[in-house]
């Protein structure tokens, strides 16, 4: 109905595309058509996976038809939406930012906002200084954090949210953080332990991952399941080589054979009941795990 309308007014050449999507947030299915507009890539498990149906751009042609296809969007899935500007850019020598380029980078399991910071940092390092943006460029990312029953229990996010890299706002990761987990039950004093490893994280990433640079900010998730919650605190110091939890010797430094630097890590291994670290190109992640129950306080 909306192409035969558009066809009597669109001039001569000229079409629009179009992505429409009904989505039903229990179950995760989506129902999808397409009008001539770029395909849409979702990160899955099993690998990226393309959300293709067919379809002429609108306008064009009166009384068309239209395929509707459908896929389930899982637990942990992430899609992204976007306008051609983002792959149809060039470099100063002509050469196009591609599709393939954004398929391998919806691929590389990022989270929603992660992803479009990353696509967008990508995409400003293959242009380089002085470009002149061509055409639009919109971004829209569709997460499935948590599902229903057992797979709400296993994953379940309870915040995602970021603070620039500013002195001092490490305070508000940690009041954003203890916000997010109210509701969990925590421990007075596993609660401390939470609040001082992510203050301490969050430092670490706006002083050596982000240089303090405002315009880099950092990014926080906070996910539960009955056992244990989990913060996700990602910078955008990636391609430098993760440093391990160095255990601090007073007189070593004293003696200028030990540099505090790297002591925070300790520090925030002693906090936590886990602590993994990951990195890639351009982003690094400190995953802190702290059980809901149990475990000796006694140290902390």
């Amino acid at each position: 109905r909306v192409n035969d309308q558009l066809c009597p007014d669109v001039p001569e050449k000229m079409f629009v595309t179009c992505f429409y999507a009904v989505l039903d947030q229990r179950s995760g299915r989506l129902s999808f058509a397409n009008a001539g507009h770029d395909v849409p890539y979702m990160c899955t498990r099993d690998g990226v996976e393309e959300l293709k149906a067919k379809g002429m751009p609108l306008g064009l042609f009166p009384r068309m038809s239209y395929d509707e296809k459908e896929t389930t969007v899982s637990p942990g899935d992430t899609a992204l939406l976007y306008s051609d500007g983002l792959a149809e850019a060039h470099d100063a020598d002509g050469d196009m930012f591609g599709f393939p380029r954004v398929k391998k980078l919806v691929g590389t399991g990022a989270s929603a906002d992660q992803l479009i910071e990353r696509l967008l940092s990508d995409l400003e390092g293959f242009t380089g200084a002085g470009w002149e943006q061509e055409d639009d460029i919109t971004l829209v990312t569709l997460q499935r954090t948590a599902g229903t029953g057992a797979s709400a229990a296993a994953n379940s996010a309870l915040a995602e949210f970021t603070v620039s890299s500013a002195p001092g706002h490490e305070r508000l990761a940690i009041d954003r953080v203890e916000e997010a987990v109210s509701g969990l039950g925590l421990a007075g004093l596993r609660l401390e332990r939470l609040k001082t490893a992510v203050g301490e994280a969050t430092m670490n990433a706006m002083e050596h991952g982000n240089e303090y640079r405002e315009d880099l900010p950092v990014s926080i998730r906070v996910l539960a399941s009955d056992a244990r919650v989990r913060v996700e605190v990602t910078d955008h110091g990636g391609g430098r080589q993760i440093r391990e939890a160095e255990t601090p010797d007073l007189q070593a430094k004293l003696a200028g054979e030990q540099k505090p630097r790297g002591w925070g890590l300790f520090l925030i291994e002693k906090m936590v009941d886990e602590l993994n670290v990951s990195t890639d190109e351009n982003h690094h992640t400190v995953e802190l795990c702290l059980d809901l129950k149990g475990g000796d306080d006694g140290d902390a």
